[in-house]
């Protein structure tokens, strides 16, 4: 915010330039209490002092049936706890000579007015909120809870503003739409609309404008400068490669016009316009661009510097590691690329002149390559655009061994011949790698090996070559075919009986020998015996494999039910229950048990469970029982059977 004098002669690099009174303007600034002039466009209204006061206005009254857009650079002390009290952009009709010290910020009992408060300190009895806030508010008014509070209080900044730091504090009037906006570091804090002619200066446009501010039992240097902040615009994104020219653009704000500019581009040249011709540089470098503005009240403002990049071409270079490298695995290529001006930021690597392109912001690369020489391209590029010459180098890739697996299926048991060859006779293999994948292993090209369980197998076979390079992996299924042959439990019938065979366990199935047999090829043959036959069941499969099995089928004479006569239930393991034998029968209708007086003791269908001689679980004497079974024989007629029984303890 430093500024010359009124009369402002300027060392300007290599040239002199000299600032007339044509274009200074007087001082337009009346100063009262406290407050003093710190350079050209800078004033302190309040030091870090206890009760203060001071105000600058401007002599010249503006009219506000007109609009205004007021910019200014505030400071608000370096004290937060014990910081006070604040400042106040004052709008009034009656005098240069008037504010006030403690909390009312200078502005406190000055009416009519309009003023726009920056209060760093709570004050209860005006309803301050703890935080440092800026409110619209009318009249010298400054407690909150008035009706002449028109906007706020809120939150001034988004941190605390006695920072130590200046802050843009902006104030726009749009009179055609009676609307006032105040900002603070470019962002919206507090809005009104309000008829200031008619409802606050009774009708009368004419108003002086200035700045007061105040402390109390607490302090803070209070500052401010009307607005002569020289910008220069983004330089991110643009081009600055040499040699393309470069535009600098200006962003300088001021509270009001602005006379001249003051441009150095750090090569020698110089400008003075607002927006200079596109600057060439003479050759890649870093250069400092400064900026000066010169305001239409004779300041000159401080000079801001950007530091520029132009950037030079990058020169691209890349390596990876001195060894063989094998087909199928991976490379790392390690950049090692510099640029001089600039920073790199993207590389591009290309493979076989274009066949497979890479876009990486990282410096290395990492790929696998078929056999064989490869170019592999780099080129290297910078944040501001330059893109380096192509750098190129070949790499040969070798190739491992190449192989083909012979095996068949085959059955549980039998011996499996695997056999391997390698077609590449560039790589010979120094090391087979079988595996079967029944957990057992080989490291022959020939091998053999059974297989215990039936199932699908998937084979596995790789080698290593006496380069060093490994094959790929080839993969075989292998299918082994197994049988278990179950032909049936052994069986009881009647002479004559059907009975029907079911076999399990195989694809296929042959029964020996045929007699009696329906079809001995089939898998549930139906047998008509008269006599006892024995069965030799065969189960195989396509590939062969055969497993038998056998059944004995016993004949009696029948259909009948054969029952004991005595049963001795004590446990031994012998004869323990009594237990009715049905031949021939489709079914059992009931079996049934009674003592001597006529009591039902036991009763079921169920021939295999059988009497254990107890009734409700109690053992019962040895004597006679008498029993009945009832059923249906195999051709549909009615068997009924009763006699006695002999129950022996």
């Amino acid at each position: 915010m430093r500024s010359s004098s009124l009369y402002i002669i300027l060392l300007w690099m290599a040239g002199l330039f000299i600032v007339t009174d044509a274009s200074a303007q007087p001082a337009p600034y009346h100063i009262n209490g406290n407050a003093f002039q710190e350079n050209c466009n800078c004033y302190t209204l309040t030091d870090d002092v206890v009760n203060q006061s001071g105000s600058v206005w401007n002599i010249n009254k503006i009219d506000l049936t007109q609009s205004f857009d007021f910019r200014f650079n505030v400071f608000l002390g370096c004290r937060d706890s014990d910081g006070a009290d604040g400042i106040a952009f004052v709008l009034q009709p009656i005098s240069t000579s008037i504010g006030s010290t403690g909390g009312g910020m200078g502005y406190d009992g000055i009416t009519p007015s309009l003023g726009i408060t920056i209060d760093t300190w709570q004050n209860t009895n005006d309803n301050d909120p703890p935080y440092d806030h800026i409110a619209i508010q009318k009249n010298g008014d400054v407690n909150h809870s008035s009706p002449n509070n028109l906007a706020g209080p809120v939150q001034a900044s988004n941190i605390n503003i006695e920072d130590c730091q200046w802050h843009i504090f902006r104030i726009i009037w749009d009179a055609p739409t009676q609307t006032l906006v105040a900002q603070i570091d470019f962002k919206d804090r507090v809005q009104t609309q309000v008829d200031l002619v008619g409802t606050i200066f009774n009708g009368n446009p004419l108003v002086y404008w200035g700045m007061t501010g105040s402390t109390g039992g607490s302090r803070n240097r209070q500052r401010f400068c009307t607005s002569l902040n020289p910008g220069i615009g983004s330089l991110e994104n643009i081009n600055t490669c040499f040699p393309e020219p470069i535009v600098f653009s200006d962003s300088s704000t001021s509270f009001g016009s602005i006379l001249k500019w003051y441009w150095d581009f750090g090569d020698g040249t110089r400008d003075s316009v607002r927006q200079p011709a596109p600057h060439v540089y003479p050759a890649p470098g870093l250069y400092e661009v400064k900026l000066a503005i010169l305001g239409s009240n004779g300041c000159v403002s401080d000079t801001i510097k950007r530091l520029v990049t132009v950037g030079s071409q990058p020169v691209a270079k890349f390596g990876y590691p001195d060894k063989l490298y094998c087909s199928g695995l991976p490379v790392l290529f390690t950049d090692s690329s510099t640029v001089q001006f600039g920073s790199l930021i993207s590389y591009t690597w290309s493979v076989d002149n274009g066949a497979v392109t890479f876009q990486s912001p990282q410096p290395g690369y990492t790929t696998s390559f078929t056999p064989g020489p490869h170019t592999i391209e780099l080129k290297a590029i910078t944040k501001e655009g330059c893109i380096s010459a192509p750098f190129r180098k070949q790499l040969d890739i070798a190739a491992g061994p190449e192989l083909i697996a012979t095996l068949r299926d085959a059955c549980v048991d039998e011996l499996i011949q695997f056999t391997a060859q390698n077609t590449n006779l560039q790589a010979q293999v120094a090391q087979w790698y079988w595996n079967f994948g029944d957990g057992a292993t080989a490291s022959l090209p020939s091998a053999q090996h059974r297989y215990a369980q039936k199932g699908r197998y998937t084979v596995l076979l790789s080698a290593t070559g006496t380069n060093g390079c490994y094959s790929d992996t080839v993969r075989k299924d292998l299918t082994v075919f197994g049988t278990d042959a179950f032909a049936g439990a052994d069986t009881l019938i009647a002479a004559g009986q059907p009975v029907q065979l079911r076999a399990t366990g195989g694809d296929f199935y042959r029964w020996s020998p045929a007699t009696g047999l329906s079809d001995p090829n089939r898998a549930d043959p139906l047998a008509i015996l008269q006599s006892d036959t024995r069965y030799v069941l065969t189960a195989f499969t396509l590939a062969g494999c055969e497993s038998t099995d056998t059944i004995n089928i016993k004949v009696v004479k029948g259909p009948a039910f054969y029952v004991p006569n005595a049963f001795s239930p004590n446990g031994d393991g012998r004869n323990d229950r009594f237990r009715f034998l049905p031949v021939g029968m489709q079914r059992v209708n009931y079996f049934r048990v009674y003592n001597r007086f006529g009591q039902l003791v036991y009763q079921s269908a169920e021939p295999s469970k059988g009497w254990d001689g107890t009734v409700n679980g109690k053992p019962q004497a040895s004597g006679t029982f008498v029993w009945m079974v009832d059923g249906i024989d195999y051709n549909g007629q009615k068997q009924f059977y009763q006699g006695t029984v002999t129950l022996i303890r």
